[in-house]
């Protein structure tokens, strides 16, 4: 190594060492003016560095094995000086990210992901609380307010139509049309676009968007989180491979908020069933700034393609697993649906009448989360919870895993049960039941809390109704079968990281009969 590679890694190494060394000054600062407030709850690790031992996998569990052993529903562990925050219950996740949202609502300046290193700053779900957050925020909720949601219906449904025509088709490959689907769905509801091909490359563009997010999204992910000096280091220096792969991803992050923005802009002809029709008319035409008006614009319609793609994806994808592993919910749900739509497809007007199906949704989002650790919110300033010191800085992270496996909310939290949901109506017969308002719903936490709740929730929810209700409808799900006639068992086994999703598997799909498979191509003719 020359003399100058040698100064810049003393530079380098200095200067995290001061780094920290004034992070721990601070935190040692903050504490002695709260004397009096005991810590969370938690490992404690090592003087000044604090907990550096590697988290037993999938780390929503082991957080809720250290609740049991500490005996508390929130958690505390501090890394490097960085203050985490885990809330394994809803009580104490809606205590500390709705009730206190006012300064609960900020985001981790991780310097991998918000910062210029990857440009995914224009992202709601991880964009710092202020001035773009809100606007973009509001032209978010705007275009996905449940009463704006319902003229997206007709696409929903001619979509959910080619949906059952593709795995008709070509079943084995129910997976591929899943993700086909759920990104044909929201590029045209949120950008007007039709897709045909499955390759798609705005499909792809959005699947390689979330892959980055969520390899950024968990706190400490890499070094540079929690020493955000490296951020300054040459690419060459050991260890910031980092700064090369944020380089690469960068280039993929631009097209992804700006290749479909691109492809609407200059078009006349955009179907008013979209979200960018209304939005482009109104706020670039009116606005005092329209620079700044159409990066917020092309930020909220990003968010809304990069974050709907995978995650109604993974719900589906729960779905096909539980009915292949739980054929006796699926004949229940086909008795519910032929009684109630008699030789046709569900549509939304069956929305009210079919609760097996809202049971089974409800129940995909409990079993299996889609975003089993919710995103951290950083806290502001200084705060007390039940006597528990937390310190300004604090990330703040709700376990929805553990709040959606509550055994006192959900007994036998592990077995997939939508019957958990229904009750049976009073006086009439065996097979009638309603949803069972006493049962806590799964949406309390499936979908964020707080300011950062998911904007986007209700067309999430109404979008996984019908695609399963039609899939029931249509088609008989079992396991499948190799070569030699043997049984393929799936594994169940879910990915761990931000985004949970089930490691690939085999089933085994076929129409239920001639006439249902006649529905579904007169459906699109």
């Amino acid at each position: 190594m020359n003399s100058s590679a040698i100064t810049v890694c003393s530079v380098v190494c200095a200067g995290c060492l001061v780094y920290l060394f004034a992070r721990i000054c601070r935190t040692f600062a903050r504490g002695s003016g709260l004397r009096g407030f005991s810590k969370l709850p938690g490992p404690r690790g090592w003087p000044l560095l604090g907990y550096l031992r590697s988290i037993e996998s999938p780390a929503w569990v082991t957080y809720r094995q250290w609740s049991d052993e500490y005996n508390s529903d929130v958690l505390g562990m501090n890394i490097l000086s960085t203050n985490l925050v885990i809330a394994n219950t809803l009580k104490a996740a809606t205590e500390l990210l709705e009730t206190r949202s006012a300064i609960c609502s900020d985001r981790y300046v991780c310097a991998l992901l918000l910062l210029q290193m990857v440009g995914f700053d224009w992202n709601i779900g991880v964009a710092r609380y202020g001035p773009y957050w809100r606007d973009a925020r509001r032209v978010f909720s705007q275009a996905f307010h449940p009463q704006v949601v319902v003229r997206y219906r007709p696409a929903e449904v001619k979509l959910t139509h080619k949906f059952l025509r593709d795995l008709i088709d070509t079943p084995e490959d129910f997976r591929g049309h899943i993700k086909s689907f759920s990104g044909r769905q929201i590029l045209h509801i949120t950008y007007g676009l039709d897709i045909q091909d499955h390759d798609d490359p705005y499909i792809a563009a959005a699947e390689r968007g979330g892959q980055i997010a969520s390899a950024c999204m968990i706190p400490g992910s890499y070094l540079v989180d929690l020493v955000p000096i490296l951020k300054y280091v040459p690419e060459w220096f050991p260890g910031a491979g980092f700064k090369r792969q944020a380089r690469e991803w960068r280039k993929e992050v631009e097209h992804t908020i700006n290749a479909p923005f691109a492809a609407i802009k200059t078009r006349g002809d955009l179907t008013p069933d979209c979200a960018a029709k209304p939005l482009l008319d109104r706020l670039l035409d009116s606005s005092d700034d329209p620079a700044y008006a159409e990066y917020v614009l092309k930020g909220a319609l990003a968010t809304s393609y990069i974050v709907g793609v995978d995650t109604v994806a993974s719900t589906l994808e729960t779905f096909f697993l539980s009915m292949t592993l739980h054929p006796e919910v699926l004949r229940e749900a086909q008795c519910a649906v032929d009684r109630v739509c008699a030789g046709r497809l569900p549509n939304f007007s069956d929305y009210d009448v079919l609760p097996w199906i809202h049971a089974i949704v409800k129940e995909c989002l409990r079993w299996r989360p889609a975003i089993p650790m919710n995103f951290a919110h950083r806290l502001t300033r200084d705060d007390v919870y039940e006597g528990y010191h937390i310190p300004q800085g604090a990330l703040v992270l709700a376990n929805n895993w553990a709040i959606l496996h509550d055994p006192e909310a959900y007994p036998g939290p592990e077995a997939f049960n939508p019957r958990r949901f229904l009750r049976a109506c009073p006086g009439a017969g065996s097979g009638d039941v309603k949803l069972d308002p006493m049962v806590r719903d799964p949406a309390l936490a499936a979908f964020g809390f707080g300011r950062r709740i998911c904007p986007g929730r209700h067309m999430a929810y109404e979008s996984i109704w019908l695609a399963i209700a039609s899939v029931i409808a249509v088609f008989d799900v079992t396991k499948a079968v190799d070569a030699h006639g043997k049984v393929v068992e799936p594994s169940g086994e879910y990915t761990d990281g931000f985004l949970s999703a089930p490691k690939p598997f085999r089933c085994k799909l076929s129409p239920r009969s001639r006439a249902y498979a006649a529905l579904v191509h007169a459906a699109l003719e």
